[in-house]
């Protein structure tokens, strides 16, 4: 949960109330062929929503 608030709070969508972030296994997670540098596409993924904490992403950084 830490790491899908962080995520939250650091994207486009900070001041949403219900942010959904995707996870997934490494397993799931591949590069295509040729693909530009950073692109992965990823299968089996599980959605969480949360809402970031301000508070939260600051305990984080100590």
């Amino acid at each position: 949960m830490e790491a899908a608030n962080l995520a939250s709070y650091y994207s486009k969508y900070r001041l949403s109330a219900r942010v959904p972030v995707d996870y997934v296994e490494v397993k799931f997670v591949h590069k295509p062929n040729g693909a530009k540098p950073g692109y992965v596409i990823y299968e089996n993924q599980q959605t969480l929503y949360v809402t970031p904490e301000k508070e939260l992403v600051y305990q984080l950084k100590r």
